[in-house]
């Protein structure tokens, strides 16, 4: 039992880390109310870790199982003091205290004392493609507030052109697809729907039918074409019962199931309400056929927001980039009043977060405890940042909770307090002391390892580790340890983690704004 003695720690001896051969070329290329959670009191048990730390212990010759040690997050209800058994990828058993010991056996071992052990993060919106660049500060203070993605958006067709966003094209470079999937790793992230992917660090959900997304998603960004939104523009008021039908549009060559995550409602004119209504109209006729999601719904009207509950139809909020871009966010009291599950994603980096925790923290300032009329607890954001993330792309049997069967996409954050939900608020990727996907270690903070690491952790920059293998359009490249901590600062690209707790630059204000009312 870990209560009368520690888990004896096998001494392995780990290659020294090597300088990381990767980042700079891939530049180159290119609060909540949580009054209800209530954490287990773990101080009570013995442990060789140091506080804020884990430690890792080798397992025996060939061992298939890894024990992950720690207080789990099972629940909105808090902490208990336990361990994670994995084995191929999955896990097998949520071990209570007094059994870790024996099932620690000749497993490897990562103790990590107190610290909390969670559910990855699932990112179910991001463009990832697009996640590389971030506005001047300048660029971001003159930015309209938007009635509708379409003012925006320079290939829409709509608009003079004047307040459109000047962004990059999307990118394909392995290179900086990998460095913009790490900075999201680093921060917890095990699971990210989107555009561009590479294979190795994170899990992904996409629309193509590419070995590097583990799983089918129509993530259709807008599902009504510029024909479709043409004539739906034309509409000067709800339609009456009969009116044409507008259909949105599905990728082809998915498996018919698969689920189907779109933009929809993004902006607060009649154009962003009518697609919503067309969009949930279309779902009331098929809803048996796969799962829906729906992305922004910042222009759903009470009614409609009424059957996303009705409907089973998952909302993934963008806070962020909803107040950055539209001045407001949809309507998250009703959401609650209406049951609607919700989820939170990300969006991109122009106007969102550059991580989930970033984006955690600023749906608790807009709708949390730091709101001033706090409708979502700590709590709440960490359920739509695990489980129901999982649920808005259909892999709620798969992933996104700690229990057996499910695969092991796991974080691990430094306790801080005793309320676990908090602490997640609280997090930067710093706090952020190891990173599990399948059961595999893939990234962590090298000042949370009290002893050594894996042998294959042997990327280094700043004091994170990367347990990956590069790309191989990237190996070989001469880059040493200090030129990568030189990219990491480089103005004109988001950085992979905060340095010294200072904000990230150029990151989009969490705060409502107002639309400008027309000259006279």
């Amino acid at each position: 039992m870990i209560a009368a003695g520690p888990v004896r720690v096998r001494v392995s001896v780990t290659r020294s880390l090597a300088a990381a051969l990767l980042f700079w070329a891939m530049l180159m290329g290119a609060a909540a109310d949580s009054s209800a959670a209530h954490a287990f009191d773990s101080d009570e048990h013995v442990s060789v870790v140091p506080a804020g730390t884990c430690r890792f212990t080798a397992g025996g010759f060939e061992s298939e199982k890894t024990l992950i040690v720690g207080n789990l997050l099972t629940g909105t209800g808090g902490a208990q003091y336990g361990a994670v058994l994995v084995s191929g990828g999955r896990i097998v058993e949520l071990v209570p205290d007094d059994g870790i010991e024996s099932a620690a056996g000749n497993a490897v071992v990562f103790d990590c004392g107190r610290n909390y052990v969670s559910p990855g993060l699932i990112n179910p919106h991001e463009h990832t493609r697009y996640s590389f660049q971030m506005l001047t500060a300048g660029d971001r203070e003159a930015l309209p507030v938007y009635a509708h993605r379409d003012e925006w958006i320079p290939e829409s067709g709509f608009g003079d052109g004047s307040d459109k966003i000047r962004y990059k094209d999307g990118t394909d470079d392995a290179k900086t697809l990998f460095w913009i999937e790490l900075r999201h790793l680093l921060a917890g992230t095990t699971l990210i729907a989107g555009s561009g992917a590479v294979r190795g660090l994170a899990k992904n959900a996409g629309s193509r039918q590419r070995p590097q997304y583990e799983y089918p998603a129509d993530i259709r960004t807008f599902p009504f074409g510029p024909e479709a939104m043409r004539r739906i523009r034309r509409l000067r008021s709800f339609p009456d019962p009969g009116t044409e039908a507008f259909r949105p549009e599905l990728t082809e060559d998915l498996p018919a199931r698969a689920p189907y995550v779109p933009h929809v409602a993004e902006g607060t004119d009649l154009a962003a309400r009518l697609e919503g209504l067309f969009f949930l109209d279309y779902v009331a006729t098929r809803k048996s056929d796969r799962r829906f999601s729906l992305i922004h719904g910042v222009g759903l009207d009470s009614g409609d927001i009424g059957r996303l509950g009705d409907l089973d139809v998952t909302l993934i909020w963008s806070p962020r980039s909803n107040v950055a871009l539209y001045g407001e966010t949809a309507d998250i009291p009703a959401l609650i009043r209406e049951n609607v599950r919700m989820a939170i994603g990300t969006d991109w980096s122009v106007s969102g977060s550059y991580n989930m925790l970033e984006e955690l923290r600023c749906a608790a300032e807009l709708f949390g405890r730091g709101s001033g009329s706090p409708v979502l607890s700590s709590a709440d954001l960490w359920q739509m940042a695990t489980g129901n993330g999982a649920y808005a792309l259909g892999l709620e049997a798969v992933t996104g909770k700690l229990e057996a069967g499910l695969a092991a996409d796991i974080m691990v954050f430094r306790k801080q307090s005793g309320d676990p939900f908090d602490d997640l608020l609280r997090a930067t990727a710093q706090e952020v002391l190891a990173t599990f996907v399948d059961g595999r270690l893939r990234s962590g903070n090298r000042a949370g390892f009290s002893g050594a690491l894996p042998e294959d952790c042997r990327y280094t920059v700043g004091t994170h580790f990367v347990c990956a293998e590069l790309p191989d359009a990237a190996r070989g490249l001469p880059f040493g340890f200090e030129e990568v901590l030189q990219a990491n600062r480089k103005e004109d690209i988001v950085p992979l983690y905060r340095e010294d707790r200072q904000p990230f630059p150029n990151q989009a204000e969490c705060a409502l704004r107002t639309r400008a009312s027309p000259q006279p």
